[in-house]
Formats: C-alpha cells, structure tokens, sequence
C-alpha cells in the first residue's frame, strides 16, 4: 500500500465563502510561499485539475508526485501527497513545511480528518516513519519477486524505460540478489530511498540529482525552458552536495555533461553562470573516475512514451516530449520529430468500426510516398508511406505518414528526419505504437 499524506483544514483568513477568484488569489499567494520557503521546494505552480478546478502542486523531489492543496468554496483546505518512493525523510520534512505553511496562512488543521499511515504529522515519531518506509519496501519487493523482469521498485506504472534491469528504481537498477534481500530484510535495501535521513544534507542534494539523472535527464543541451530549468537544478543540486562534502562520492562523468549541456545550450533556456574553476575541479574528478561502472541515465536508451488515448510509442530518450492543448503529443531532438494525434472514428449507422474498416478510411488521407510494411497486430492495423517532403522552414526533410486502427480507435502518427537513412527507424517506431486502452 502507498504512504500517503492527507490532511484537511480550515482556512480562517479570508471571506465566509470563498469565490472562485478569491480561491484561485488564495492559492496563488500560497504557490508564491512556497517557491519562496528555499530550494527544497523545486516548484509550486497553480494548475486545474481534470475537474477544471485549481490546485496547488509542491514539488520537492522528482521520486513522487508534488503534493496536491486544494481550496474549496468553504475555505476547506485539502492536501493529499504520496512519499512512499522518496523516504521517511521526505514524509518527515514535508510534514514539517505543511505545519510551517500553516501557521503562516492561519490554518487550522483538523485532527480527526488527519490520515498519515506513519502517525509522524501527529506524533513526529521518527522511528514509526522509518518502519512504515520499511514495511512499504519489503511489500513492493516482494510484489517485485513475482513479476517478469525488469520489475520496478518506486517508479510509476508507466514509467517507460527500457533498460534491461533487473530492477529498475529512481536512483538506478539493483540488482535480483538485492531484491530478494530486501524482501526478506527491508532495512538492507534502503539505499533505495533518496531522501532517507531528516535534513538537507550533501546526501539530500546528491541524491535529488540522481534521481534526475537517472530518470529526467534527456543527455543534451536543453530544448524548451522546462528542460533548461532541471539542467540548471541538476547543476545546482551536485554544486550545492559537493560544497557540503567535498570529499563525498558524485556522479563526476555525469556532472560533468550537465556542465556540458549548459555551455552549449545556445537558445538560452539555462540561466546558471558559468564557474571555470569549478568545472576544472569537476572534469578532473571525471577523468579519475572514468573507468568506474556503466553510465548513469535510463533516457541514454529509447523509452515506451505515452501519447495519448490509451496509446504508447517508442522513441529516443533524448526526445523533448509536448502535449498540445488539441491532445497533439510532439516528440523531438535535434534531427527527428515524431507527431501523433487521435482522430477517432464513428460508421454512418453509428457503430463501432473494426481497425480493418478504420485503416481503409485512414488510408484515403495519406500523402504519396513508398508503402512500407503495415502493420497486422492481433486488434491493431496501420498502413503507413514513406517519402520526401518540407518542413514548416521549407527544408527538405523526410517523412514516414501512417494510420493506425484500434478497436474503436484511428490515430495518425508522422515520423519526420533530415536524412532519408533513417527509413527503417522511423518505420520501427511507427511499428512500435501500442494501443492498451
């Protein structure tokens, strides 16, 4: 079972009842709080959620999701937050922020509708966190045991990697022997947790990059803002263990190409100044440590990415990835684009078509160009062309069109590259899209 944190309170500054403006103004005073509280928090953003309402989403470490905050029209205060992956030092110190936050905010929190599994928000019983992390680990090891490798300790369900493993977890792949340890013995497997002690220590910074490197780090220079803010956070996160530690173990090659990334980033989307001494004390470590084990980064293969309605697609871990507000889903790097939108598909009486009718109207909307081999999948059928085209800049590129039919599904996917060499990779990854819906 999931460690998660839930809690309700009641805001006591404010109207009797909150308008939707003044809800969202309250929200947004608190977002600003927390991106202001100091750099464990790493964002706060003000969304809406799938039912159009706002919410407040604190990211502190990229091993779970942000902690949800809700306001309602009542001034009911609503915080939901899953710590499991991260650790008791996560759970511990996100529970004290919310206490900070509250007292700051006039928040009354309301004990009987306090749900914490590790009773710390009550009763900050460090010892009682550290068992239920412990619990929580040997549940999923365990689960582990039973499923077909690579399995998966701390990442989400569709996380994607294709790494062979044996066990994947944020902070890299373990291995079977250590899996079977820690199902038996939870306490010699947490090296998994990132966030294990109380603090910010070298460990915490360390470890929070890891997690980045390891999962979110696309091995390149940045192509959107997005990407250029985790490359400076990743640098800042390493700089910030190595002045607490100088003498504590870092992923120096690794650091070393963030640097790297952030020197060539020519569109700007990193702002973090250069540091020629430091980079000079990194590159040397490198050098050192050259030889030292396989490299870090799940993104440095290809990835399974979902793009929407149910379907995934494989494509290269270094793809920047984009969903439109038209539910478009965009991959790219710097020579390959891959473009993938649900049209849907609905008979004239009204019924479901099968993927064989679906493709046969598909079919009538693709560009001239070589067929390439279709695709014949139990419940799936695609027909795609391939040939030469331009871009939006007018440069001549080349372009894989396909459509591809589901049970009551037809999408159209196209697979762009600046070089007609790379037809068999684009036909592989339209081949590769999986509809689980």
């Amino acid at each position: 079972m999931p460690i998660t944190l839930s809690l309700t309170g009641q805001a006591d500054d404010g109207p009797e009842r909150f308008s939707r403006a003044e809800a969202r103004d309250w929200l947004g005073r608190a977002a600003v709080w927390f991106e202001q509280i100091g750099d464990t928090v790493l964002e706060a953003p003000v969304v809406r959620d799938a039912d159009d309402k706002p919410v407040v989403l604190v990211s502190c470490h990229p091993a779970v999701p942000p902690a949800e905050i809700r306001l309602g029209a009542s001034g009911r205060l609503r915080v939901s937050a899953r710590t499991d992956a991260a650790g008791p030092g996560y759970h511990a110190h996100l529970c004290g922020l919310l206490k900070q936050f509250a007292a700051e905010f006039n928040v009354g929190w309301v004990a009987d509708d306090a749900d914490d599994p590790t009773g710390f928000f009550t009763d900050t019983n460090r010892p009682a966190c550290e068992r239920a992390s412990d619990a929580w680990l040997g549940a999923e090891c365990s689960r582990a045991l039973a499923a077909r490798p690579p399995a998966a300790i701390g990442l989400p369900p569709n996380h994607g990697f294709l790494h062979p493993g044996p066990v994947l977890t944020p902070l890299g792949p373990r291995s079977r022997a250590w899996l079977e340890a820690a199902a038996s013995n939870p306490s010699s497997g947490r090296d998994v947790f990132a966030w294990w002690s109380p603090g910010t220590d070298a460990a915490f910074y360390r470890n929070r990059a890891l997690c980045r490197l390891w999962c979110d780090f696309p091995w390149r220079p940045p192509l959107t803002e997005a990407e250029g803010e985790m490359t400076d956070g990743i640098a800042n996160d390493l700089a910030s263990a190595y002045k607490l530690d100088p003498a504590g173990d870092l992923p120096w090659r690794e650091w070393l190409e963030v640097l790297d990334a952030i020197e060539n980033d020519e569109e700007g989307h990193t702002v973090n100044p250069s540091d020629p001494e430091l980079r000079e004390r990194v590159a040397q470590r490198a050098f050192e440590f050259a030889a030292e084990g396989p490299p870090i980064g799940y993104r440095r293969g290809p990835v399974r990415t979902p793009v929407g309605s149910g379907w995934s697609i494989v494509v290269p871990g270094d793809f920047a990835r984009e969903l439109g507000d038209d539910r478009t889903w965009t991959g790219w790097n710097a020579t390959r684009t891959v473009w993938f939108h649900a049209v849907g598909y609905t008979k004239p009486d009204g019924t479901r078509p099968t993927p064989e009718e679906s493709v046969a109207v598909g079919r009538r909307s693709l560009p001239d160009g070589d067929a390439v081999a279709a695709v014949n999948l139990p419940g799936v059928r695609g027909e795609a062309v391939f040939g030469e085209t331009t871009d939006e800049g007018e440069r001549r590129v080349w372009r894989l069109s396909g459509v591809t039919a589901a049970d009551g599904q037809l999408v159209v996917c196209h697979v762009y590259s600046e070089t007609a060499a790379d037809r068999d990779w684009a036909v592989e990854t339209w081949h590769s899209l999986r509809h689980d819906g």
